[in-house]
C-alpha cells in the first residue's frame, strides 16, 4: 500500500507517556521508532512528558519527530481529562497512517483515534487485560477499544495472546503474535572481570545474577533462595555468590542482613550496559511473579548464561524447560532452591545449556525480528484503514 508520509511512506504516531532510556515500554518503543525501514516508515510519537536531555531523544534519529505535550509532575484531575485532547490534537497535526497504542495507557489515545477516523489502530498488549497491574476500568476501557474502536491486538508472548483472545472472544489468529527482540552478544572478558572485582568475587566462584525491582519481580524470594542455596551447599560445595542489579528499597538490604548472607549477596545499582552483569554471570535467576514477555532472561540467554525461572507468561516462551534452564512453579522457593544449587554444581549440563540458550535466543529473539514483526503489524493495520481496500 502507499501511505501519506512523505514519499507515500507508511507514517506512523505512538502514544506514549515518555520516551524515556529507561523501563521496558519506553525502551521497546525507541528501539522499534529507531529501527523501522526510513524508506517504508515515517515515524512519530506524541509524549505526556517533555522532551528532556537525559532522553536522548537525538540518539533516534532523523527518521524520528518526537512531539512532547511538556506536562510535569504528577497530573491532576483536570490535566487527567485534558491530557487526551492534547494528545489528539497533535495526532490530528500529524494525520498518521497507524496510530499505535499500548495496554495500561491506552485510553489517551481513544480521542487521537476518533480525531483521525481514517487511520488504522493498533494496540500493543502488554498483559492479559483482566487483573494484573491495572485497574477494571482500565482494563474494560482496553477491551471496548478492540471490540468497539477497530484497534487491531497484538502481543509478545503466547500466554498473553491466548488470554487476550479467549477474554475478547476472538479467534488467536487476530492477535499476531511478535516476540520481543535483543542485539546480538559481544562478550566482553574485561567487563567479566571488572564487575566481579568490584563486588570481591573471585573468579572460580559461581555467580548467580537477578535482574529488577521489588513487586512483580519478587526479589525477596530471589534473596530467600539465595540463602537456602548458601544454606544447602555449606562449606563442602563450591562458592557461589548473587547479584541482583536495580534499585532495591530498604526492606530488601534489612532482608538480607536478618537471613545473614551479606557477604554473599550483592545490591548493584543499575549499570551503563546491562550486558556487563551477564558477562559476569554463571547463571540467571528469574523469581518473577509475572512477566510479559521476559527481556532480561532473553538478554541473559543471548549471552549464554542459562536461565532459572518461575514459569509465568512469556517466560514460558522464552525459557525451553530442560534444554536452556529450569523452570519451576511461581513461588516455589524450594524448586528454585534446588534447580540453582544443581546448575551451579553441575558445571557440564551448565555449559550445555548455556550454548542452547544463546542459540535459542539468536533464533527467536533478535531485535530484527521484533522490528520486522511491528512492521508486519503496521502495514496491515495501514492496509485496514478506512476507505483502503474497500
Amino acid at each position: 500500500m502507499v501511505g501519506s508520509g512523505r514519499g507515500g511512506r507508511i507514517k506512523v504516531v505512538h502514544v506514549v507517556w515518555r520516551l524515556s532510556t529507561g523501563g521496558g515500554i519506553p525502551q521497546v518503543s525507541r528501539q522499534i521508532l529507531a529501527g523501522l525501514d526510513p524508506e517504508r516508515f515515517e515515524c512519530h510519537a506524541v509524549t505526556a512528558r517533555p522532551a528532556a536531555e537525559e532522553d536522548e531523544l537525538h540518539l533516534l534519529g532523523p527518521n524520528v519527530t518526537v512531539h512532547p505535550l511538556d506536562y510535569t509532575g504528577p497530573p491532576n484531575k483536570v490535566e487527567e481529562l485534558r491530557i487526551p485532547l492534547r494528545y489528539a490534537a497533535a495526532v490530528r497535526r500529524i494525520r498518521p497512517d497507524v496510530i499505535h497504542a499500548h495496554s495500561g495507557t491506552a485510553r489517551h489515545a481513544l480521542p487521537a483515534a476518533l480525531a483521525v477516523p481514517s487511520a488504522g489502530r493498533v494496540i500493543e498488549v502488554h498483559e492479559p487485560l483482566k487483573g494484573g497491574l491495572h485497574s477494571e476500568w482500565t482494563n474494560r476501557i482496553e477491551r471496548r477499544l478492540i471490540t468497539k474502536a477497530r484497534f487491531r491486538p497484538f502481543a509478545h508472548s503466547s500466554d498473553v495472546r491466548d488470554a487476550t483472545a479467549a477474554l475478547l472472544g476472538i479467534p488467536r489468529a487476530r492477535v499476531p503474535l511478535v516476540p520481543l527482540g535483543v542485539e546480538p552478544h559481544v562478550p566482553d572478558i574485561a567487563a567479566r572481570a571488572r564487575l566481579r572485582g568490584e563486588l570481591g568475587v573471585a573468579p572460580n566462584t559461581r555467580l548467580v545474577v537477578g535482574v529488577g525491582r521489588s513487586g512483580q519481580k519478587n526479589i525477596p524470594l530471589f534473596v530467600e533462595v539465595a540463602a537456602q542455596v548458601l544454606t544447602s551447599l555449606g562449606d563442602a560445595g563450591p562458592a557461589v555468590a548473587f547479584a541482583i542489579v536495580g534499585n532495591q528499597g530498604p526492606e530488601i538490604r534489612a532482608l538480607i542482613e536478618e537471613l545473614g548472607v551479606a557477604k554473599r549477596v550483592h545490591l548493584v545499582p543499575p549499570l551503563p550496559r546491562l550486558q556487563d552483569a551477564f558477562d559476569a554471570a554463571d547463571l540467571f535467576l528469574s523469581t518473577s511473579n509475572y512477566e510479559g514477555f521476559g527481556i532480561a532472561v532473553a538478554e541473559a540467554m543471548c549471552a549464554g548464561v542459562p536461565v532459572v525461572g518461575t514459569a509465568v507468561g512469556g517466560v514460558n516462551d522464552v525459557v525451553e524447560n530442560g534444554v536452556t534452564g529450569r523452570l519451576v512453579r511461581k513461588g516455589d522457593r524450594d524448586a528454585l532452591a534446588a534447580a540453582v544449587r544443581e546448575l551451579v554444581v553441575d558445571e557440564d549440563t551448565r555449559t550445555i545449556m548455556g550454548e542452547a540458550a544463546r542459540e535459542r535466543a539468536m533464533a527467536n529473539f533478535t531485535r530484527r525480528n521484533m522490528i520486522d514483526g511491528f512492521a508486519e503489524v503496521y502495514e496491515a493495520a495501514a492496509n485496514e484503514r478506512v476507505g483502503v481496500g474497500r
